[in-house]
């Protein structure tokens, strides 16, 4: 095979290449996993100014993140958005940029077969073209070790060109960023920057070469002048913050014991050829490595590396493999692919290198043939193989979907087509800590930034928006719906469930509840009776019909009456109050409810909030459901129901105004219960 051909040849792969990376890139996989969110988070830290060494993972206590993906993500994303496709776009450029780098290797190293076969294992193999596909730092890790190894052989003189393309002060500059900005990806640089000073050392310590130290020492200088002033902030940093710096995290990643040592090394290497990493994020379940005949090929070309490595171009990967190995072997859940993808350049390397070892070695021409034709039957099984798996197998595993957040990225694609048209409110739960919740991954996955939906916790709140004249009701997750209390069932089941082969099931609900609203704000007058507090009446006794204004553009609606009978001591009391909104709400907004034993006496509360003020608009009208537990020693009695709205920061309450715009103090009485043992 010549040059020429072997050029066009690797210009169709990497074309088939971007097809495989490229292809439903928005939609396979149908969400993201939690590595993913954990880096879109640093990603969108970045894009709001913070700018650090390592960030901090709050999530995680003591673990921190280099920046160096997250910032390109960051740019890429300021110019296209921060949707699916544009925190996926680094990863696709960054596989496709190592191919290219990988092909380049191989060919000058050992000739273009051993090039265009280790491409083409590269472009079809499936953990490869997932790590391409993904939101991942890691998948800039292969492109490193190779293009390191690229410029240590280009610049330290393992192959000969007889018209160089760069002066060697260029080449060498390229070595010193390469090896300074390593630094800030991944810990495992360390291991990456051990055997480029391996190899350097054994290069100019070699008798074969004695010009040259001399021709290539004043260049050794300049790049390690460039390392310096790259990685001196990184050595800052890690003086500054030891408990997130890469060193304490790399000493911490391979914390095995003397007993799970050797079954993860047999794991690790069994992966390769037998059974492979079950983790969906990384592969097909049980998928190794590589397929059988490579992996025997594999062996071919390690061996013949170790045989004959005082030859500097056998000698680079193989002390690249021997520092390298570590992060792939020593994983407490091998076999992990997401560690050995520093790896996969030296593994396309050796089967490079077994495969144009094993076609020299063929005496015959009729022999050759059939080398040509086994080497293209074995792309053609990795084609089929690969594309089935990615496109059919993976896509429909449970345990992808469960790890990629599934429902919720479909019914983030739902929300991008119908958000912009119809009002929609988003129905989850908060959690506490530093945690993302169903939504805010759902916000994630939206291509669309712009729409402005409303945000409830509907088991204790409901948004009716624009007065219910109609409305999406979305269900990031599976249970948000089937756990409802009975009066967001009741209201909800007016509605529609939308049934969508786009979208996941029971996740979207069509409801125009507008005749029904107004129906029940207007029983209020009559049958949910409303007084002053003492403090508010200025001599005016008896009751008041809703609705009543608040300061700070609220205004009440009404409650629900409570049922007859009497509560028990340790019993729950549920308050249901309407509001509505009359324009910008005060953020930090709080609604109290008081069961008072005297108009100045509480003997039990809550304050609580069930939706996000801060994105209701105008005219939208919601519901707050409030649980009181009463004391276990609460005595039998008539107790009064208080409740009004304060500001959270500040402990203020908001007056009550009558239609005067007179304040009436800052609370209302709607009723009274009884308790009774």
């Amino acid at each position: 095979m010549n040059s020429r051909f072997a050029y066009w040849l690797a210009a169709v792969l990497l074309l088939a290449a971007a097809w495989l990376r490229i292809a439903n890139l928005t939609t396979l996989p149908g969400g993201v996993h939690a590595e993913e969110i954990t880096d879109i988070r640093v990603t969108e830290r970045i894009r709001l100014g913070t700018i650090e060494v390592f960030y901090d993972l709050q999530s995680t206590e003591g673990e921190g993140r280099e920046g160096l993906y997250h910032t390109g993500t960051a740019l890429v994303t300021a110019f296209i958005g921060n949707g699916p496709l544009g925190y996926h776009l680094i990863s696709v450029w960054a596989s496709l940029l190592t191919l290219a780098v990988v092909y380049a290797l191989v060919m000058r190293l050992y000739g273009p077969l051993a090039g265009i076969t280790a491409l083409a294992l590269l472009v079809f193999n499936l953990p490869f073209i997932l790590a391409g596909r993904m939101v991942s730092r890691e998948i800039l890790l292969p492109g490193l070790v190779a293009g390191v190894m690229l410029v240590l052989a280009r610049g330290l003189s393992v192959y000969r060109e007889p018209h160089p393309t760069l002066p060697l002060n260029t080449v060498f500059a390229v070595l010193g960023l390469m090896l300074g900005a390593g630094f800030y990806l991944h810990p495992i640089h360390f291991f990456i920057l051990l055997f480029a000073i391996l190899f350097i050392i054994l290069r100019l310590s070699s008798r074969r070469n004695l010009r040259l130290p001399e021709q290539s020492l004043p260049y050794l200088r300049f790049s390690l002048v460039v390392l310096i002033i790259i990685v001196m902030p990184y050595l800052v940093s890690s003086i500054r913050l030891p408990e997130l710096s890469g060193i304490q995290r790399l000493w911490g990643g391979y914390s095995l014991t003397e007993h799970s040592l050797p079954g993860s090394i047999l794991n690790s290497l069994g992966g390769l050829i037998f059974l492979g990493d079950s983790n969906p994020a990384h592969n097909l379940a049980g998928r190794p490595l590589i397929d059988l005949f490579s992996g025997m090929v594999l062996i071919i070309g390690v061996l013949i590396a170790a045989r004959d490595a005082r030859q500097s171009r056998h000698a680079l990967p193989l002390l690249a493999t021997v520092c390298l190995l570590p992060a792939a072997l020593l994983s407490p859940d091998s076999p992990d692919f997401q560690r050995m993808l520093p790896l996969l350049p030296l593994i396309a390397l050796y089967v490079g290198l077994g495969v144009q070892s094993i076609y020299q070695s063929i005496p015959s021409r009729l022999g050759k043939v059939a080398g040509w034709v086994a080497i293209i039957g074995l792309l053609a099984f990795n084609v089929q193989w690969s594309v089935r798996d990615l496109f059919e197998t993976w896509p429909n595993q449970a345990a992808m979907a469960t790890t990629f957040n599934t429902r919720i990225g479909l019914l983030a694609r739902e929300l991008d087509r119908t958000a912009a048209n119809v009002p929609t409110l988003i129905c989850d739960t908060p959690i506490e800590g530093s945690g993302l919740n169903a939504t805010d991954q759902l916000l994630l996955m939206m291509n669309r930034k712009a729409f402005t939906p409303r945000y409830a916790d509907c088991g204790t709140g409901l948004v009716f928006i624009n007065g219910g004249e109609g409305q999406q009701i979305a269900f990031p997750r599976l249970q948000s719906y089937e756990r409802l209390p009975d009066f967001s069932r009741v209201w909800l089941q007016q509605g529609r469930v939308e049934v969508d082969p786009d979208a996941p099931p029971d996740s979207l609900i069509r409801l125009n509840a507008a005749s029904a609203l107004a129906d029940q704000l207007g029983r209020f007058t009559t049958t949910a009776p409303i007084a002053y507090a003492p403090e508010g009446r200025q001599g005016q006794e008896g009751v008041i019909p809703p609705p009543i204004r608040f300061g700070g553009n609220l205004t009440f609606a009404g409650y629900e009456p409570q049922p007859e009978g009497a509560y028990q001591p340790g019993g729950v009391v549920t308050v249901i109050t309407w509001w509505r909104v009359d324009g910008p709400l005060p953020p930090d907004l709080r609604f109290f409810t008081h069961i008072l034993s005297d108009p100045a006496a509480i003997v039990t509360q809550n304050d609580s909030i069930s939706v996000d003020v801060t994105a209701l608009q105008p005219r939208d009208v919601f519901a707050q459901i409030t649980f009181v537990p009463l004391p276990l020693t609460l005595p039998d009695g008539v107790y009064t129901l208080s409740i009004g709205a304060a500001q959270s920061m500040t402990g203020a309450r908001l007056p009550v105004l009558d239609e005067t715009g007179q304040r009436r103090g800052d609370r209302l009485f709607i009723g009274s219960i009884t308790v009774q043992r």
